[in-house]
């Protein structure tokens, strides 16, 4: 016996709806779905409150969503703004917007050209900013490449390669740096080989450390190379 197809939930206008498993989820125009969701496809260039857990194979934020549970999801792109009050798991995320998480990041990939805001730890296998971003927590992954568009904050950061540059001079980069302040503030770097730029910071340990300009450090622990900048400031360094 054929095992019936999922329907799609389609919503243009404003409309309530309830969760369930979909084939495709797509929000037109204001959408309110109380419960879980399990769809293949979630696409939403208006606005969509859901109240409950999303998991789904791929997911694009055009528009403005709200999600008050845990979202897992293959991929998922975010081109407005998404708010999820929960964890989220996934295996390639790409921010051009504006992504707020109430809970930890999993996954093996983030791209991030927007802004990024967790309160709990981001891990992944490639973590690549563009952009701005606040982890409350760690931030970890394999490989780690930041370029300074704007202020970064993490309060850990871990990984086997650790790059953070500032970012080109672009007409939109001068601008920014009138609003914010384009350096990246952590308590802790620690990695194998790490190199800095306008970053502030109370330790960095590694293997190889090279400590470029505009960056404020107060402890550098070196276990084979260390090089430093002479305009940026470390108070002690020292090779374990």
């Amino acid at each position: 016996m054929q095992q019936a197809s999922k329907p799609d939930l389609i919503i243009h206008g404003s409309v309530n709806a309830s969760g369930g498993e979909y084939n495709q989820v797509n929000v037109q125009g204001f959408g309110k779905i109380k419960g879980n969701v399990e769809c293949q496809e979630l696409h939403c260039a208006g606005h969509v409150s859901i109240t409950g857990d999303v998991m789904a194979t791929s997911a694009k934020v055009e528009g403005n969503a709200s999600i008050s549970g845990k979202l897992e999801m293959e991929t998922m792109e975010v081109y407005g703004q998404i708010d999820v009050n929960g964890d989220v798991d996934f295996t390639k995320l790409r921010v051009d917007g504006t992504a707020k998480v109430h809970g930890n990041l999993a996954g093996e990939e983030v791209i991030l050209r927007g802004f990024l805001k967790t309160t709990g730890d981001c891990a992944a296998e490639l973590f690549q900013a563009k952009g701005s971003f606040t982890v409350g927590g760690l931030l970890n992954a394999g490989r780690i490449e930041v370029y300074l568009h704007g202020g970064c904050e993490a309060r850990e950061i871990g990984g086997e390669h650790i790059e953070v540059r500032k970012a080109g001079s672009s007409t939109l980069n001068k601008l920014l740096k009138h609003i914010f302040s384009n350096t990246l503030s952590v308590d802790t770097v620690e990695g194998d080989e790490i190199y800095l730029e306008y970053t502030r910071a109370k330790v960095v340990r590694g293997n190889n450390v090279v400590i470029g300009p505009g960056c404020e450090i107060d402890l550098v622990e070196y276990a084979a190379n260390f090089r430093h900048d002479p305009g940026s400031q470390i108070k002690t360094h020292t090779k374990r």
